[in-house]
Order: structure tokens, then sequence, then C-alpha cells
């Protein structure tokens, strides 16, 4: 033996389970490891893993702790049917099978569906596509069939011959609706030929205000009567007729009345003079003047004559009809106006001696407003005949866009185009989602690729697994390189036969995976490690279910790893495995010699126990070899004694045991169960409680203390001839 398995005077190493009060008891929230290699035992659900996660998690600032968990340094490999072998590889195998399930599930979204009714983003991105490219094409044949039909409309023509789709989609923001009268209107000046100038109409400039005046001083006026002729005081008519009288005789001698036939005597003709006076004649003589001129103006209004319709563009008819009605009405008024003076200067001539009321009429508006209106329309008119053409083709372009206004809502082309707008929005929606998808498989690509290349070229060690199998003659399987062209992924072997054939990765057990990743662990433990710090080699639980060849395979490797192990590094075991627990240590009867001292197998090593009560676990120093089991049958009664002891423990927790121990005892003595129960059947029973099924009716319940657990086994065993038995592995028989 190597003189160098323990150091007195070696550090400890220490690590906490307080944070861990569900799964150990009070006196186990710390576990400390006082020698170099240690031999940890306890049954599954004891907390071996919660110690060896704990021994990573808590020293690994000042060590490099190594730990062993079964066969994850082992993963397979599909697409090379291989395993990737260590650590390392295994971890980054993980890494790209999770990767290769994303990038899986996302050619599964991005490329088309095997199933046919399947629906992914891929046949979502292709419907909404077909969806788009049917309504567009539905409204580009809409376009197509629009134009031409504006392009074939004629009487008139409303477009060039060169128009087309695109030029229908441009006059589409134009579209606007026309009045029957602009429709006519605008044919009217497309048929039109070029006319003359019209010149402009003179509108009489006629104050009204003045002549209203002027006759109503008139009115106003009167004259004094120097003679009075009673027959004629008073009388109108006879003074009317009296004073035409004397116009028209011419007062000679013997002149005779042209009324009675009388002669006119010099008495009656002086009389006559003077009623009528000079001043008579002077305001009969300006009522006359003012009615002439009155007359003057009426003349002149008669004269104002509307607008000819064919001296202008049949566009501009409605205006003239418009502006000639209002020429008559304004024509009309001004005659009613001036008619008015007319009658009142007139019957002033019969009232001449006396002031006659003033008119009180409204003053008409004078014809300016018309004349700027017809102005207007006149500047209008000449500015078409000098733009014809241009306004031709302004007249074309309205009736087009009418034409298509009409076209587009009886295709409901607003409608169409917002389902359009939608249908493009849903699959520019659907296409990015499957582009980032897209993207997300490149990415997905990208990684693997990394991973791929971070992969470890493991040769050497896989060689020493070959060679390590073959010392053992296990030469069912070797592992074999592979070469991969593709990606060049390293570490990577695969499964041969003794016959060179390759197995499926698949068909590899979990025992053989192990045993390779357990052989990869221990060699790449003699790898250059470019840490200083010392190492703490931890394995957990590694005997799984190899056979007989794999166990004694680990075990050799496992003394040959402790016994060779260097100053300042530390070897844990922890198992569940009694029979490689008692066989992967050395002898524990040899004594060893340490700084010229004799010290026994359990000064050199540290052992320890796991046991649980069923709630906690307790960890139990083993210091002698009569505190440790030499076999699976004495960690039986060391179980069933701890749970006896254990303050905390259900008594149930004893009859496991009790009855494994039993039928243990049965196996060794070939005994039969009603020769080793005889009449205490029901402790079989009671030793049953809870290992049948739940719909066992025979099961019962137990309700016995531990003392009485304990004397119902240990009068089994008396009633066997066994006491001693009993007593040998229950410290000093019954208490």
């Amino acid at each position: 033996m190597s003189s160098n398995l323990f150091i007195t005077g070696m550090a400890p190493i220490k690590i906490s389970l307080s944070h861990h009060p569900d799964k150990f008891s009070q006196i186990s929230k710390e576990f400390t490891l006082l020698k170099k290699v240690n031999f940890v035992f306890g049954r599954n659900g004891t907390g071996k893993t919660t110690i060896s996660d704990e021994l990573l998690s808590q020293l690994s600032t000042d060590y490099d702790v190594c730990v062993f968990k079964d066969f994850d340094g082992v993963v397979e490999n599909d697409r090379l049917n291989a395993v990737a072998l260590g650590t390392k590889n295994a971890k980054i195998q993980k890494d790209i099978d999770i990767v290769n399930g994303a990038i899986v599930e996302i050619r599964e979204q991005i490329e088309l569906p095997k199933e046919k009714n399947a629906d992914n983003l891929f046949t979502k991105a292709a419907k909404s596509k077909e969806e788009y490219d049917k309504q567009e094409k539905k409204i580009n044949a809409f376009f197509t069939d629009s134009a031409r039909k504006i392009k074939n409309k004629s009487n008139p023509q409303i477009s060039k011959t060169s128009y087309d789709k695109a030029s229908f989609q441009d006059d589409i923001t134009k579209a606007n609706s026309l009045s029957e009268g602009s429709i006519a209107a605008h044919k009217n000046t497309i048929k039109a030929d070029k006319k003359a100038n019209v010149p402009d109409i003179l509108f009489p400039a006629v104050g009204l205000s003045s002549y209203l005046e002027s006759t109503n001083e008139i009115l106003q006026s009167s004259v004094t009567q120097t003679q009075n002729i009673p027959e004629l005081t008073g009388k109108t008519d006879k003074q009317n007729f009296a004073r035409l009288g004397m116009s028209i005789h011419e007062h000679k001698a013997g002149e005779l009345c042209a009324f009675c036939g009388n002669e006119i005597s010099d008495e009656r003709w002086q009389l006559l003079g003077e009623y009528f006076n000079n001043e008579v004649k002077t305001l009969v003589t300006c009522i006359d003047n003012e009615i002439l001129k009155i007359d003057l103006e009426l003349d002149s209004i008669k004269e104002i004559e509307g607008m000819k319709k064919e001296d202008f563009y049949a566009k501009f008819e409605q205006d003239i009809k418009n502006l000639n009605l209002q020429i008559i009405a304004k024509r009309n008024e001004y005659k009613e106006f001036l008619g008015s003076l007319q009658t009142a200067l007139k019957e002033k001539k019969d009232s001449l001696f006396t002031k006659s009321p003033p008119l009180k009429i409204t003053i008409p508006e004078s014809f300016n407003d018309i004349e700027n209106k017809y102005k207007a329309l006149v500047k209008n008119h000449n500015e078409l005949s000098l733009n014809l053409k241009m306004e031709q083709e302004n007249a074309k372009d309205a009736l087009r866009y009418h034409e298509i206004k009409k076209i587009l809502d009886e295709f409901k082309y607003d409608d169409e185009n917002i389902n359009l707008a939608t249908l493009k929005a849903a699959s520019d929606q659907a296409e990015k989602a499957l582009s980032n998808k897209k993207n997300e498989l490149q990415e997905k690509q990208e990684v693997r690729k990394a991973l791929i290349l971070k992969t470890k070229d493991e040769e050497k060690i896989a060689e020493k697994i070959n060679k390590s199998l073959s010392s053992m003659g296990v030469v069912s399987f070797s592992l074999k390189l592979v070469e991969d062209n593709d990606e060049s992924q390293k570490g990577q072997y695969q499964i041969k036969r003794h016959d060179g054939d390759i197995r499926q990765i698949t068909k590899l057990s979990k025992g053989e995976k192990n045993i390779i990743a357990f052989l990869y662990f221990i060699f790449s433990l003699e790898s250059v490690n470019s840490k200083s710090k010392p190492k703490i080699i931890v394995l957990d639980d590694p005997m799984t279910s190899n056979d007989d060849t794999m166990q004694y395979l680990m075990i050799g490797e496992i003394q040959k790893l402790y016994r060779g192990l260097k100053d300042g590094n530390y070897f844990i075991l922890l198992t569940h495995n009694c029979h490689f627990y008692l066989n992967v240590r050395p002898n524990i009867g040899i004594t060893y010699k340490e700084n010229g001292k004799d010290i026994s197998f359990y000064d050199k090593y540290g052992v320890y126990h796991l046991f649980s009560d069923g709630k906690r676990t307790t960890i139990k120093s083993i210091n002698t070899g009569k505190q440790d089991f030499k076999t699976s049958y004495e960690t039986l009664w060391k179980e069933l004694v701890f749970l006896y002891d254990a303050e905390d423990a259900a008594p149930d927790l004893m009859l496991s045991p009790c009855r494994k121990i039993c039928e243990t005892y049965m196996d060794f003595t070939k005994k039969g169960i009603e020769a080793f129960y005889g009449d205490n059947i029901n402790a079989k029973k009671l030793f049953d409680v809870n290992q049948h099924s739940i719909d066992d009716f025979e099961a019962e319940a137990n309700g016995r203390t531990k003392d009485e657990i304990k004397n119902i086994l240990y009068n089994l065993f008396k009633d066997n001839g066994a006491e001693d038995h009993m007593n040998s592995y229950w410290r000093g028989g019954k208490s």
C-alpha cells in the first residue's frame, strides 16, 4: 500500500447542511470529512446526491471538485448514431440536442407540413399571400377593364388613345360627380366651334333720384290766380279746356270759338289772358319739358336688349338666360318708376294753382350689378374663345372624372381597396412571422455550429477505455471514433460489436453507458489540468445496473484511483449498493503503518453511514468494525437498530427491515414460511403492513410500539432456536 493514503495533519473539509432542515437531522446539519479517502453508505433517499451537490457548491472556490453521477458524461447523438464522449462533449451534445429540437420545431413551422390539413407559419403565410394576390388580381382586372371602358367612351371622346390601366389609376383621386347641367355644358364646350368676341353692352346711367327730386319740386309748385272767372274756379277740366282754347285760337277780329261757334270778344280774351298769365305758362312749360325728358329716358331703356345666346358658347346658355331675365326685370322697374313720375306730372297740369303732395316711391337699383355680371360673362366667353382648345380638354377631363366616379361607385372601390389593405397587412404580418422564424432557424444553426466547434477530441481517453474493457474480458463492445465529415463534430464514438458491426446507439444499455461514462471520468482525471487547485473527487452512486464484470472493472479502477491519490486531494465515494460498498474498500482487517505507528482501517479511512428515520437523515461516523457491517444482511440489522433508537422514527418504519431480515434468514436456513413463523403467522401479517397493494384488504394498519415489534421479532428467532443469532446482531440480546 502507498504510504500517501493518509497524511497526519491534513486539513479536514467541511460542508454545511443546515439549509436542508427538511432532509437532515439537527445533529447532522454539518458534515466534516477528516480523512483523505472516504466511503459513505446510504440507502436511496438518504441525501447522498444532496451531499455531493453541496460539496460542489461550497468547496469549488478552493478545490477542483470533480463529481461523477452515473452516465451524464455519455449522451446519444442520433445524427451520427454515436455517443458524445466526455463530460464536456456530453454537455455540448445535450445543448446540441436542445438546439436540434428547436431546429426541428422551427422547421415544422417554416416548411410545408407533411400532414395535408396541418397549419403552421408556412401555410398561414401562403394562405394570406394567396388571399392578398387574389384580391390584388381582382382590383388589377378592374383597373384594366375600367381603363378600356373609358378609352372606348365616345360622343364625345373623353380620353387619349393611349389611355391605359396606369392612367386610370392616376385619375382615381380626381374622380368627381357632375350635375346633369354640368355634363351638358361640358359636352357643348367639347362640340363648340370657335366664336367671335362679344362686345360690351352700354347700360344707361339714369339719375333716377334727380328725376324724382325734379318731379317733386314741380309737384310742390303753384301759380297765383290774378283774375277770377267763377265758371272756371275749382273746375280743372274747364280750366284745361279754356287753356287749350287759348292755345289754338289766334285772337283775330271776328274769330269764332271752335267749340261753341260764337265770336270771341276782346273782353273775354283779355279776361282769359289775365286768368292764364305768364307764370302759368312757365309752370306748364316746365312740366312738359320734364315729361319730355322722361320720355327720352324711357326710349333709351326700351333700347336695352337682352343677350343673344347664339353669340355665346353653349356653356353659358343658362347664365345668359338668367341675366336676360334680370335685364327685363330691371327695365320694367325703370319703366314703372319713370311712368309714375310722368303720371304725377301730367296730373299736376290740372292743379297749377295748388301744391301737389310729393311722390314717396322707392328708387330702383341701378344697372351696375347687371352690367358687372354681363362684363364678367363676356370676359369668360372671350377667354374661352381665346383658350377653346384648353377648355375643351378640361371639359373632357371633367367628363372622364365623372365617368370614373360612376365606375368606382359601381365596383365599391373604397370597400375593395380597404379589403386589399387589410389582406396586405395580414400577409405582411404572416410573412414577417415566417421571416422571423427563418431568422431564428439561422441563429439556431449558427449556435449549433458554434457548439460543434467547441467539442473536444477524446481519442486518447477512448483508447484507454477500450483497453480497460479488453483487460477485463469485455469484448461485447468497444468505441470507434466517428469521422464527421459534414460538420466536423469531435468526441463522437460509435459502438462496435465484437464482430465489427456498428450497434444502434439506442440499443446501448444503461449499464454500458454508465461504465463508459465512469471510465471516461476516471481517465479524464489523469489528463493535464491547468488548474492549480487540489481535487475533491466525488463518486455519487457510480454503481447502477452493471453486471458482475462491469462491477469488478469499476471496483478495480476506483481502487487504483484512491490508492494513487496525490497529496492534498480528497476522494469521496457515496453508494447505496452494499455489495459494492463492502468490496470497493481495502481489507478492513489489515493494520497500516503511518509515521511509525500501527493504525487500523478506520483510522486510515473515513467511513460514514446515512440513516433515515423516515423524515430526516442522520450521518453516523463509523470508527470500528463493530459499528460497520460486512454483509447486506448486516445492514438490515443496523438499519433496524437505528430506527429502534431514533426518537422521531415511527414504529411502522421497523416493519420493512424486519420482513427483509426474516426473508433473508429463511433463505439462509432453507426454512419455509410456515416452519419459520409457526404459530406466529400474525407476525408475518404485521411485517407485511404497507408492503401490499392498496386494494389488499387483509393488510392491517400497525398499532404496535417499537418495543412490541422488537419483542415479536425476538420471539420469532427464539422459537426458531436462533436467540443467539438475534443477540449477536442486536447489541447484547433482549432489552
